[in-house]
């Protein structure tokens, strides 16, 4: 093998070989080059067309296009040049373009014209596409045409755009599945209620970082909707004096971080599965508020099978008075998933459990300083239902060990206690077995109860 690699008459076949390189390539078919650009990102694609004349546009019979640019803080002399032929180019991509599938263009501190962006969006459309994710700074009124036409073939967007959104009453979504909307201004209760009510097979909708402070009051009515994810910056102090009911009967998952400036109202969620909460305000301005929204936002999702609270929320709703006659019952609920705890919200929690009569699986993530375990009554499920427990972050402090004891005292039909070490007690396999020994004997009523220490 090695003779015939280096015998002259292969050197001679291999120059030749790398001379028609070019020409060989130049030669394939029009659909073999668009297959060989498809595995490459939209920016190689372009890269191409430097190659030869006949690949000039040769990218844009791609079907999937990812343009990504962030402008830097220090302008070069150069950057409004290069920021020109960006918008340029995404320009003849939608009107040259023979097909899109998949559009996403991100462009940050780039300011865009409304008008420009509505272009795109209109033409976008008339590719029928099925996937549009648009994050642009407009930080103007964004109005969509009552022209405006949204293809069966949409099924997801992403509008990221920085200003008011002004939907007229004629605009539908007729195939749109998944919508998420972020740093939008709400122009008023009726383009909202339009927007959504647009959207009649809609099953995931994203809310991150939209503003209210146009709207005192809306009702929005979600009959399709499976998931619902609600996200707020906690380091805003801006209270939004609105309240948005939300409806939503077959709702499956809920998720909602925010500081609850928004006045939230979630009803008629029977279908619920999971949810989770997190109150991650850091202001103490809003706390009054806080409070009571965050109990009304467990009203709403108390059919929840699964729910995950974290610690800002036990923290918050413990200044509630009298929590334990203001929060609901969760009838449905098997499973808490508890991350983290702080001081003093451990009556909070046991307030909760009370609350849970079916609860049959109960996770706590400790892990944050200043913890206090109170026990003032026994849950309820902890006599009727309570059947693992699982705790993480354990330190095998004397506080920590209060909470076990308690629970293997109490919860008399439990069956398995799995306990995730810190890493100091991890490597401390003496410390482990004395856990180990002062457990089996406080566990010796629980026959059936196994203890894995990991």
């Amino acid at each position: 093998m090695d003779s015939i690699i280096s015998s002259p008459g292969s050197r001679k076949l291999h120059r030749k070989d790398v001379g028609d390189r070019e020409d060989i390539f130049s030669k394939l078919p029009d659909s073999v080059l668009h297959y060989i650009l498809s595995f490459l990102s939209t920016k190689e694609a372009i890269r191409t067309s430097i190659l030869a004349r006949r690949r000039k546009l040769l990218w844009t019979y791609l079907c999937d296009y990812d343009i990504e640019y962030l402008s830097s803080t220090d302008k070069k002399e150069n950057q409004n040049q290069i920021e020109k032929c960006l918008l340029s180019l995404v320009d003849t991509l939608l009107h040259k373009a023979c097909h899109i599938k998949r559009f996403r263009f991100v462009a940050y501190g780039v300011m865009i014209d409304a008008d420009q962006a509505h272009s795109w969006i209109s033409a976008a459309l008339k590719h029928k596409v099925e996937h549009l994710d648009l994050s642009l700074d407009i930080r103007t009124s964004f109005v969509l045409a009552n022209s405006f036409s949204a293809p069966e073939s949409l099924n997801y967007l992403n509008l990221e755009l920085g200003c008011v959104l002004n939907i007229p009453s004629c605009i539908r979504f007729p195939g749109l599945k998944t919508l998420t909307l972020s740093c939008l201004t709400f122009l008023d209760e009726t383009s909202a209620q339009q927007l959504f009510s647009g959207c009649p097979v809609l099953q995931k909708l994203t809310l991150y970082n939209c503003v209210w402070k146009n709207i005192e009051n809306v009702s929005i009515k979600l009959p399709t909707i499976r998931t619902l994810v609600i996200s707020q910056d906690p380091n805003s102090d801006e209270l939004f004096n609105c309240k948005v009911t939300i409806d939503a009967v077959n709702l499956v998952s809920f998720s909602c971080t925010s500081q609850l400036a928004l006045d939230l109202a979630l009803i008629n969620l029977p279908s619920l599965v999971d949810a989770y909460l997190e109150v991650s305000n850091r202001r103490l301005s809003l706390e009054q508020f806080a409070v009571p929204r965050a109990i009304k936002v467990l009203s709403g999702i108390c059919h929840a099978k699964s729910l995950i609270l974290a610690a800002n929320t036990l923290e918050y709703i413990s200044f509630a008075e009298d929590l334990l006659s203001v929060l609901p019952t969760f009838h449905n609920l098997t499973n808490i998933n508890v991350c983290g705890m702080f001081e003093f919200t451990s009556k909070a929690l046991l307030d909760i459990l009370e609350k849970s009569p079916n609860l049959e699986v109960l996770q706590i993530n400790l892990g944050l300083y200043g913890k206090e375990w109170t026990f003032n009554s026994v849950p309820h499920c902890f006599k009727s239902s309570l059947k693992s427990f699982i705790i993480s972050n354990f330190e095998g402090c004397p506080t920590d060990m209060k909470l076990l004891n308690f629970l293997l005292e109490n919860a008399t039909i439990l069956r398995e206690i799995t306990i995730f070490c810190e890493e100091r007690l991890s490597a401390d396999s003496e410390k482990q077995a004395e856990i180990s020994n002062q457990l089996q004997i406080v566990r010796r009523g629980l026959a059936n109860c196994v203890i894995n220490i990991q």
